[in-house]
């Protein structure tokens, strides 16, 4: 049997699911997002949060829209949507860059003509 799915504002959460919330999210909630319209249409952002009894989409509040930009969100969800073998390529190509930057002998040599 499926748990029963709940919407949920942050603000509404009792003192049990804040502890849960504060358990599930130590470190904060970005990177940890979804976006979804509403029957409104307006884009909400929210958290999934599961209890053994119950799974719960948290919205998150007014105050965390304003703090993240929509620029800052969709940059969140497309890090938190790449799979990990591309997150391992992207670090190699950087780690690959850097060394470059650091080795004068694998820099680019364009101004030597």
């Amino acid at each position: 049997m499926d748990k029963p799915k709940v919407v949920i504002e942050y603000a509404k959460l009792s003192s049990e699911l804040l502890d849960l919330f504060d358990n599930t999210f130590p470190t904060g909630v970005i990177g940890k997002t979804v976006r979804y319209p509403n029957s409104k249409g307006e884009i909400v952002t929210a958290v999934r949060l599961e209890t053994e009894s119950t799974s719960y989409l948290v919205k998150l509040s007014t105050r965390a829209k304003e703090i993240l930009t929509d620029e800052d969100l969709d940059a969140l969800i497309r890090s938190s949507t790449k799979s990990k073998g591309a997150e391992e390529e992207e670090e190699a190509e950087e780690e690959a860059e850097e060394e470059t930057e650091d080795d004068p002998r694998k820099a680019s040599t364009d101004d030597e003509d």
